[in-house]
Order: C-alpha cells, then sequence, then structure tokens
C-alpha cells in the first residue's frame, strides 16, 4: 500500500488507519509510519478528525441528510483528485456507500467537522503504561505520558488562537507561525495558561501543581512570567517557584526511562503511582522522606520498587496494584 500518494479522505477509508484511531490496532506500524512522513502530518491530523467525527455522528443521522450525502459523494467521485485511478474510485464509492447504509456518514462528517459554526473537539487520552504521539493540525507534535489527556480543536483558523487542553504530562514541539494560522499558539490549564511562539517544552500538570522545563525558544506563562532555554518553573496555588533540577529527569519519560536523583520517596511513589496505577503505602511516616537515586526502563518499574526497598533495606510486599513498604 502506498500511502504516501493518499490524501485525507483516502485515509479516512483504509481500514487499517480507522482501526488505528478507534481503538489502536496497527498502532506500531502507523506510529512508526508518521513521523519519517513529516509532510503528511496535515492530511493524517484531517483524517484522524474526519473517522473521529463519524463516531460521534453516528447517531445523529436523518434520511434528508442521507440522500444529501449520497449526492455529495457522487459530485465528490467525479473529481479528479478522488478519480486518480478507478481502483481508488471504486473502494471509496463502496466505503462510502457502506457508510451510509450503516448510518455512519463519512462526508456528512467531514462537513461536520469542517464547519466554522460547529467546530468538533478532537479528545485523547492514554491509559496507565501507555504514551501516545499526537499530531496536531498545524504539524506541531505532542507526546503524550501516561494517564493524559489531550483535548483541541478539529479545525484551526486563522482567526483564532492555536489551543490545547492538558490534564496530565506532555511534550510539546510546536510549530512557529504556520502559513494560514494564528501565529499564538496555548497550553491551557485550569490556572496556568502557556503561550508559545516555536518552541519545545516539558509540561506537567498534576495534583494542583504544573510544571515547565523550557527546552528551546520562548514561552509566557499567564501573559507574563517569560520563561528562557533552560529555565523549569514549578506553579502552585497562584505562586510559582524557580526549580533546580536535572532536565534529563523531567524528560526521561519520552526516551521510556524512569530517572530520579536525590528524589524523596514519596515523590517517588507518586510517579509511580501516576504512571503505572499503582497504589503505594509506607507504614513509617519518616520513610516519605528518605532521598533515592536510580533510573531503569519503564516497561519494567518492577526493578525500581525492588531498588528503593535495598537501598533503604525496606521490607516491600505486594499485592497487585497494591505496594506496602515497611
Amino acid at each position: 500500500m502506498n500511502y504516501s500518494e493518499f490524501d485525507a479522505a483516502d485515509f479516512a477509508a483504509d481500514p487499517s488507519f480507522r482501526a488505528w484511531v478507534l481503538d489502536e490496532t496497527d498502532a506500531a506500524f502507523w506510529e512508526s509510519w508518521a513521523p519519517v512522513h513529516p509532510e503528511k502530518a496535515l492530511v493524517l491530523q484531517q483524517a484522524r478528525a474526519l473517522v473521529l467525527a463519524l463516531r460521534f455522528r453516528t447517531n445523529e443521522v436523518s434520511m434528508e441528510e442521507m440522500d444529501a450525502v449520497k449526492d455529495q459523494i457522487d459530485q465528490l467521485l467525479d473529481e479528479p483528485v478522488i478519480k486518480k485511478n478507478n481502483v481508488v474510485s471504486r473502494n471509496i464509492w463502496r466505503y462510502a456507500m457502506g457508510v451510509a447504509a450503516a448510518g455512519l456518514l463519512l462526508f456528512a462528517g467531514l462537513r461536520y467537522v469542517q464547519s466554522n459554526e460547529s467546530v468538533e473537539n478532537i479528545y485523547v487520552q492514554t491509559g496507565f503504561r501507555e504514551t501516545k504521539t499526537v499530531y496536531l493540525p498545524d504539524g506541531s507534535v505532542v507526546q503524550l505520558n501516561a494517564n493524559s489527556s489531550l483535548s483541541y480543536p478539529g479545525k484551526w483558523t486563522k482567526e483564532k488562537v492555536r489551543a490545547v487542553t492538558l490534564n496530565g504530562e506532555a511534550y510539546f514541539k510546536v510549530s512557529k507561525s504556520p502559513a494560514g494560522l494564528h501565529p499564538k499558539f496555548r497550553v491551557l490549564m485550569p490556572d496556568v495558561t502557556i503561550e508559545v511562539k516555536g518552541t519545545a517544552f516539558n509540561v506537567y500538570n498534576r495534583h494542583a501543581e504544573v510544571k515547565v522545563l523550557l527546552e528551546e525558544g520562548k514561552i509566557v506563562v499567564n501573559d507574563n512570567l517569560a520563561m528562557k532555554p533552560g529555565d523549569i518553573m514549578s506553579f502552585a496555588h497562584g505562586e510559582h517557584h524557580r526549580l533546580q533540577a536535572d532536565p534529563a529527569q523531567l524528560t526521561a519519560w519520552k526516551e521510556h526511562r524512569l530517572m530520579f536523583t536525590d528524589t524523596p520517596l514519596q515523590q517517588v511513589a507518586q510517579q509511580l503511582e501516576d504512571i503505572y496505577g499503582y497504589k503505594i503505602q509506607f507504614r513509617n511516616k519518616r520513610m516519605e522522606s528518605l532521598l533515592f537515586t536510580g533510573s531503569g526502563s519503564a516497561a519494567d518499574p518492577s526493578m525500581l520498587l525492588k531498588a528503593m526497598a535495598t537501598v533503604h533495606q525496606l521490607k516491600m510486599k505486594q499485592n497487585n496494584s497494591v505496594i506496602i513498604f515497611e
């Protein structure tokens, strides 16, 4: 399959692509294919928005819309872009009619997503132990850490600021002033807003605290605090503080590693709970302040748990996701 020649409609009609968008099967293929075809980032995002729009409109289709969409499909099949070869034309026709018969209106969904009056938000969420790469409509790339979520409009315009809402943790690589879109980019959180102008940074937003690491470029937080590359800031309860921390430790998750340097066991436990869903308990309160230094593969957190127990001569008991240190 020569996906390099596909447009948004082709991707939306492809079973493998639809499966990836809807339930993450074939994820390994698409998450390796997309980064080596950056020229397709916008097309993939349009196709993804189209597939997701179908999911939301499954139970909202009237007979009048059905007839209208059939007419649109007939017209689209007459266009040169769709009729680039007879095989693709027949496949799209077969798929579109099958979708219409099932109540999933392909081009009605596209029209819905592209409407200026009602733009569907796209919502991406990761489970415990799961990371995901998200390609935004402007070509920006977001790496979403485990147990996190990202939402954004399916269509971006030059009139509205490019904006996403984050819960959890993510690493952003933002496109600077993409043609035809608003030059500003914002990351929205309950008490913190980050304004970006083409840059790379990591954001942690959990437990009423936001931590921001700026690697390159420039960002402004809450309209008045400018950060420069290398800065690490913490925001909580209306206050902000500059942190002295190892940047590699904050972004180690992108490389599928866990890294801690003189970190209190309570903070290590909190991170393991956030990422893996563990429930970690310390029988003695003083254990929480003991410091731990170590790193390991994110695929096997049990090694770090054992190291924590060994270094401080603690006993560890585990029952499924519940872990007790005593």
